[in-house]
């Protein structure tokens, strides 16, 4: 019985961890859309990470001294890596932030799941079950439903603008960061590899930090500015980015991929409690649909790829 327990425990875990992933990370939006106001959108990204950084380090100094010659020979992965997380990603989310609504940016991001099949296939060959698709194209509807208000008609009016291509480059950098992980040495512990890949991220965006800085305008020195760095390092940097490397570990980049919905359903929950927005009938079937595609990519198997674990170093 207990052994039974823990089994399911086991099975049902690496999921409970994304979504909790995904609560947090849904805060990373409305934070970025919320500190334009304020402060400038890549000195935010920049003290995001180095914030990040400045606390973690005291407690994975050892494990990276200890990885050392391992990181050396995975350096090139390790930067790539880093700068589709907190370059392409993270920096552009928050710059194209300032140029687009949240609700393009989030019918935007409903395609990310579908750049993390396509992007794992050119990389590592992984294969793509029936059932993976299916659940993906489930809860896609499910979330369209939500962004729709349930007219689909309402797409029609969707128009791109520089914003909404700085996001679409964010959603390439987050699918090629989930999809690469598994190229990050197994010396480093889960917390130690997000020290490395967020210090080397710091490093790569300074250049266009210390330009902002000059020519745009330095980070205020205010409470609000302060409580955004924190909350970005703390809740997003660290455990946002700790639960949903967990997660991918345990179930891969692609199973991984769908619960970027769950992000925007939580979205939309702290639009309607933040901003008194109205609970609507569509949102319930928006919500079952989501979590009925969720639990289909749960569920589906699998397939085996040679080819994808060869590549592993």
């Amino acid at each position: 019985m207990l052994a039974a327990l823990r089994a399911q425990i086991n099975i049902v875990w690496p999921y409970l961890l994304l979504t909790l992933s995904q609560v947090c990370f849904s805060s990373n939006h409305i934070l970025g859309r919320a500190a334009s106001e304020f402060m400038p959108p890549i000195g935010l990204s920049f003290w995001r990470w180095m914030g990040a950084v400045i606390i973690l380090l005291p407690f994975t100094w050892r494990n990276i001294a200890a990885a050392w010659p391992a990181i050396r020979a995975a350096w090139k992965d390790l930067v790539f890596i880093s700068f589709a997380l907190v370059i392409m990603g993270n920096t552009m989310i928050y710059v194209g932030l300032n140029y687009t609504t949240a609700i393009n940016a989030s019918v935007l991001a409903v395609a990310q799941p579908a750049v993390t099949f396509i992007l794992s296939w050119v990389l590592f060959r992984d294969s793509i079950t029936k059932g993976q698709a299916i659940g993906v194209a489930v809860a896609m509807i499910g979330v369209l439903t939500v962004l729709t208000h349930g007219n689909p008609l309402s797409l029609t009016a969707f128009d791109l603008n520089i914003g909404d291509l700085l996001i679409l480059v964010a959603i390439t950098g987050l699918a090629l960061y989930s999809i690469m992980l598994r190229r990050v040495p197994k010396e480093l512990s889960p917390v130690a590899q997000i020290t490395v890949m967020q210090l080397i991220g710091a490093i790569l965006l300074s250049p266009a930090y210390i330009w902002e800085t000059v020519y745009v305008g330095p980070v205020p020195f205010t409470w609000e500015a302060l409580f955004a760095i924190l909350w970005a390092a703390i809740v997003i940097a660290i455990l946002a980015m700790w639960l949903w490397n967990l997660g991918v570990a345990e179930i891969g980049a692609n199973k991984a991929s769908v619960y970027v919905y769950v992000r925007l359903m939580f979205v939309t929950v702290g639009a309607i409690l933040i901003l008194g927005e109205t609970l609507h009938i569509y949102h319930f079937v928006a919500f079952a649909l989501v979590f009925a595609g969720i639990w289909v990519v749960s569920r589906a198997r699998t397939r085996p790829n040679v080819t994808a674990h060869a590549s592993k170093p």
